[in-house]
């Protein structure tokens, strides 16, 4: 199977969250500048060249773009999706990785800011609401859809018919497809030609389980829980052998 161009939208997870942190990215290199700090050129593009859609696209020989994008609540991934297809007149092969999130994320406007906020965490103190009056109805609403309203079976349920009606869509444009998630149960989500598990487990408890997280390192100084390289070209590996082990192209 051939592809001119694989494109990748999920999370930090396909990002490559984690390469980009300067004490990181000097750990694995075995260098000490003090000159390296977060948003170097040096580290954003370490982060870019090493995760599993860059390391897909050296499998395959072909291009990529990686539309990862940190703290990603589910909406907003599938929103990208949706802005970057429906526009694009498609003239590539193109193999599509779509990386669902964790469950409990959200994507919300916010009035007082005049913008949308991505809801990850509940602490006050932290981002987004940096413990300030103006972001505690946010931070009370988030708490609050948490504690009374949240269900972790329904919002599996509406995400796997989202996946379906998105996975048809791309596929009436021409597009091969293939979902993950990070998030979730190995009873979560349903191994297919269109659906990978990673023996048996969803990406973060095979990540875990198998020690290939930055944290998994030796004496790495930063317990970061996202892949490291190692984690990166083993998924990479398997997503490759998955899609070359296909009777037909899912298209």
């Amino acid at each position: 199977m051939n592809y001119d161009l694989i494109v990748g939208f999920g999370c930090s997870f396909t990002e490559g969250g984690g390469l980009d942190n300067p004490n990181v990215y000097k750990f694995i290199k075995n260098i000490n500048d003090d000159s390296i700090g977060f948003m170097h050129p040096d580290v954003l593009n370490f982060k870019y060249k090493n995760n599993f859609i860059s390391y897909l696209s050296e499998l395959f020989g072909c291009e990529y773009i990686n539309f990862g994008e940190s703290m990603s609540s589910n909406d907003l991934i599938f929103q990208k999706i949706y802005d970057y297809f429906k526009g694009n007149v498609l003239t590539k092969r193109i193999l599509f990785i779509g990386q669902v999130t964790m469950f409990t994320r959200q994507h919300v406007y916010y009035d007082y800011a005049k913008k949308f906020i991505k809801l990850n965490r509940t602490e006050f103190e932290e981002p987004p609401f940096y413990g300030s009056a103006e972001f505690k109805p946010l931070h009370d609403y988030y708490t609050n859809y948490l504690s009374f309203i949240y269900n972790e079976d329904n919002v599996v349920s509406n995400l796997e018919k989202n996946i379906e009606l998105y996975d048809n869509w791309l596929r009436y444009k021409g597009v091969d497809t293939l979902w993950l998630s990070y998030d979730g149960n190995p009873t979560q989500f349903t191994e297919s030609d269109k659906f990978i598990k990673f023996n048996g487990d969803n990406m973060g408890a095979w990540a875990e389980k198998n020690k290939l997280r930055i944290m998994d390192i030796p004496n790495c100084p930063v317990p970061d829980p996202h892949l490291n390289l190692e984690g990166h070209m083993e998924a990479a590996k398997l997503m490759y052998q998955k899609i070359k082990n296909r009777k037909t192209k899912v298209i």
